[in-house]
């Protein structure tokens, strides 16, 4: 696992996509029932795909796609881009685990970029615990089981699901 603070060097581009994903009404996100496997009801939270291959196997991109994902996979080394979306959590009144996953079965790696700080985090199989803290990056196999864990102090935690190979 690499965990890399002040990912996006340039404060401005860094506070744009910031401001684009949380102070921005213009980004459509979608309620999701369930976080990270479908049999869990612990918890939901909201999506937008930036990124992903549709049931015809044909890549669809959002609007947002370059304005958001350009300054952040210029310094990911990857051959092939799988999906990525914005996960967006509600506060909540108490620390919920989800269910651990894993995001995709085949072989591929994850980045997470958060957003803003907050103190939701990423909790991993083994008991690795990744905190959210704005503008850093982790990335990880994706055969490494893990799951959301919702914030309880900020309104909103967001942040960049990326999985590539």
């Amino acid at each position: 696992m690499q965990v890399i603070p002040n990912f996006i060097e340039n404060k401005q581009v860094q506070e744009d996509i910031k401001n684009t994903l949380t102070e921005d009404r213009q980004i459509p996100y979608y309620y999701v029932n369930y976080v990270g496997d479908d049999s869990d009801n612990s918890d939901f939270y909201f999506v937008h795909h930036l990124f992903h291959i549709d049931d015809n196997n044909v890549p669809v991109c959002s609007q947002m796609f370059t304005r958001i994902l350009t300054p952040i996979l210029g310094r990911l080394n990857f051959n092939y881009l799988m999906r990525t979306k914005i996960n967006l959590y509600t506060k909540k009144s108490e620390f919920i685990q989800t269910k651990m996953h894993i995001d995709n079965t085949q072989p591929h790696m994850v980045g997470l970029y958060s957003i803003n700080t907050n103190n939701g985090y990423t909790l991993f199989e083994d008991g690795t615990k990744v905190e959210s803290i704005e503008n850093q990056m982790v990335i990880f196999d994706g055969s490494r089981k893990h799951c959301s864990v919702a914030q309880t102090d900020t309104n909103i935690r967001v942040n960049i699901n990326i999985n590539f190979q």
